[in-house]
């Protein structure tokens, strides 16, 4: 075969990898639940709700998957009005929700897809009104939505999203629920008087938020009869009684969302746990920061459910940006955030496993200066005891063009290399160098990271006739600063920090044959053998927010095999070659990762998208010699195939013998 004809047949290989790109996605989603779930069983509960999409809506559609509700004959088994237990609403609860499920998939969950079990709201809402059981009722339903996802992980579920409860103190439903209590008959023109003055607050931070709620129970007390001061003694017993509920209501929320988890960490799994309440807070503490301009009020007019509720009811009320929709859900922008929040958890991990692929690509800077110095040593004739000293930078572009969790971005690396070699016999060189990295990876818009790092290696050179090998050794150490995790929660955008340490043990062997075309040319077979084993360590982000996550050891196993073609020129002022390769992954191609939110002892793992098994690498230099004893060396690679994106690399240096 001829060199035109084997680079025509590498080219056209290139192609084909190219087209051979992995899909990276979840197979389903499948979601059990309450109203805030519900996207058509017994309703939708947020304002415009043929418009405006729910959370999970929301995070179907950036996985490419449509959700439709289980009444339609899709996989939203969500249901307005559930509860955890059958005790507390027998029509509509998870445990059906469940079985249903259960029944129709002869009890298998899809290992590859994902689940969202989120309950417990209406359970709180029954425990309020019966103080004397309260703690008990709570604790069951806890019990129960806790013991649901542990059904779901052994039916095997791939990963399950359990978010916390809101804490229900803060809607509106309770300060309905004090005025109903404490007013009775002259309730309804009550309620319309504090939700009047509830949706004209501002509510910039918590204080101002409660200073709206006392001023909104005043004007309740203002339309009930007498002189001010019954009206004034009315008000303060509405704020004492609704002060001493928000506090009881909070407990039970709390409550609720610990013995949830303490049966999640029991059971274990793959769960994703999602601190919404942690957020809800958040929004409570500086709604501006989120879009948001009022914390107490509603959009929809009372006694009008969100489900309802357009904005062109009459009462819909569009002066502000309103966390809540109606007395108990919250708005459209708001399932916005959770969806934004959610999805930043669950690509978290998949992100973080950038972080073993940015340790691996440390170490191709010093190796292509080695490869170029490997050059010099085939074209050369070095004296037996001849010395020889090289240096020089090596530089690399990567593209990434993921459809996955990592997102799109490019990395850039640098590396400066200085090394040393001995002609120990006419067949045998043995060398080594050190190495000292500085990259800065930027995978995505939303995820980032810098690596500095130092590397050692020995190699070897081996000549007999025409047949010759190389190889070495090579051990890094790696510094991964700067990591940045940037996630967008309506108008705000956070960015949680972090740092770590890696580590990588690698190897290469290097064989080939030189068949004589004419003086001064050579070409002949490529072979190549390559481990590398990196590890990085886990980690904790700085932050204390809702957002802020911990993440396990990394390891990953790299063994890449290679055959290639080249051509060398060796009887000139300029000696170039090229090289084609072709090069398969027989490691690791799937990197993984585990992690969890810093605020519970619960992790889950995910498998970042799978690396290219196949590629075909084009190379071309040339060896340099300045004089007798000193020459420069450079050289320029490209990839083809890599369906995540492609690797440019350059590097350029000097040698000399003594």
């Amino acid at each position: 075969m001829t060199q035109g004809r084997i680079l025509q047949t590498f080219s056209a290989l290139a192609v084909m990898l190219a087209i051979q790109a992995p899909a990276f996605a979840f197979d389903s989603l499948t979601v059990f639940g309450d109203s805030l779930s519900d996207t058509g069983n017994n309703g939708r509960w947020t304002w415009n709700s043929s418009q405006n999409k729910l959370y999970d809506e929301q995070l179907g559609r950036d996985y490419g998957l449509t959700l439709t509700p289980s009444s339609a004959g899709g996989s939203n088994y969500a249901a307005g009005g559930a509860t955890a237990v059958a005790a507390l609403n027998p029509r509509d609860n998870t445990a059906n929700q469940m079985q249903q499920w259960l029944a129709l998939k002869g009890g298998r969950a899809d290992s590859q897809g994902l689940y969202i079990h989120w309950i417990g709201g209406n359970d709180l809402a029954a425990a309020v009104t019966q103080p004397a059981l309260a703690k008990t009722l709570t604790a069951n339903s806890a019990i129960a939505a806790g013991t649901q996802v542990g059904q779901l992980l052994d039916a095997g579920a791939g990963l399950v999203v359990v978010p916390t409860v809101p804490d229900i103190s803060a809607t509106p439903t309770l300060l309905e629920a004090v005025i109903n209590v404490g007013l009775g008959a002259a309730a309804t023109p009550a309620l319309q008087a504090a939700f009047a003055s509830l949706d004209a607050a501002r509510t910039p931070d918590l204080a101002s938020r409660q200073e709206a709620i006392h001023q909104a129970l005043q004007a309740a007390a203002s339309v009930v009869g007498g002189s001010p001061q019954v009206q004034q003694a009315i008000a303060a017993q509405l704020i004492a009684g609704y002060e001493t509920a928000a506090a009881q209501a909070s407990a039970l929320t709390r409550y609720y969302n610990e013995t949830e988890e303490k049966v999640l960490v029991q059971h274990g799994g793959n769960i994703a746990r999602a601190d919404i309440n942690g957020v809800f807070n958040e929004i409570l503490a500086n709604p501006g920061s989120f879009g948001v301009s009022n914390t107490a009020g509603m959009a929809c007019p009372p006694g009008v459910s969100a489900s309802e509720c357009t904005s062109s009811t009459p009462g819909f009320s569009s002066a502000q940006e309103y966390l809540f929709a109606d007395h108990f859900h919250p708005g459209p922008q708001i399932h916005t955030i959770m969806a934004q929040y959610i999805q930043s958890i669950i690509a978290a991990p998949a992100q973080v496993t950038r972080l073993n692929q940015g340790v691996q690509a440390m170490v191709r800077g010093s190796r292509a200066t080695l490869d170029s110095r490997y050059q010099q040593l085939r074209q050369g004739n070095n004296p037996v005891g001849e010395l020889g000293v090289f240096g020089g930078y090596s530089g690399g572009y990567q593209r990434y063009d993921s459809a996955g969790d990592a997102g799109s971005g490019r990395g850039n690396t640098n590396n400066l290399t200085v090394g040393a070699d001995y002609q120990l016999n006419e067949n045998v060189l043995l060398g080594g160098l050190l190495a000292g990295s500085l990259d800065n990876q930027r995978p995505g818009d939303s995820y980032r990271y810098d690596t500095r790092g130092f590397q050692a290696a020995l190699f070897s050179h081996l000549r007999a006739g025409q047949a010759w090998l190389d190889g070495d050794v090579h051990y890094l150490t790696a510094d991964i600063t700067n990591i940045q995790r940037t996630i967008a929660l309506g108008e705000l955008r956070r960015v949680e920090e972090g740092s770590t340490n890696g580590r990588l043990w690698g190897a290469r062997l290097t064989a080939g044959y030189d068949f004589s075309v004419m003086p001064g040319l050579t070409t002949g077979p490529v072979l190549q053998y390559a481990w590398d084993y990196s590890h990085v360590d886990g980690y904790k982000e700085k932050g204390d927010s809702s957002t802020a996550m911990r993440f396990g050891d990394q390891n990953a196993h790299s063994q890449v095999g290679s055959a290639g073609w080249r051509l060398a020129s060796h009887s000139g002022i300029v000696n170039p070659w090229a090289q084609v390769s072709y090069r398969h992954q027989f490691g690791d191609h799937v990197y993984v990762a585990n992690g969890g939110l810093k605020s519970t002892p619960l992790t889950f793992t995910r498998a970042g998208e799978a690396q290219d098994k196949n590629w075909v690498d084009f190379a071309v230099g040339a060896d340099m010699p300045l004089s007798e004893r000193v020459s420069a060396f450079a050289a320029v690679s490209q990839t083809a195939g890599l369906s995540d994106g492609n690797q440019t690399s350059y590097n350029v240096g000097i040698s000399a013998r003594f």
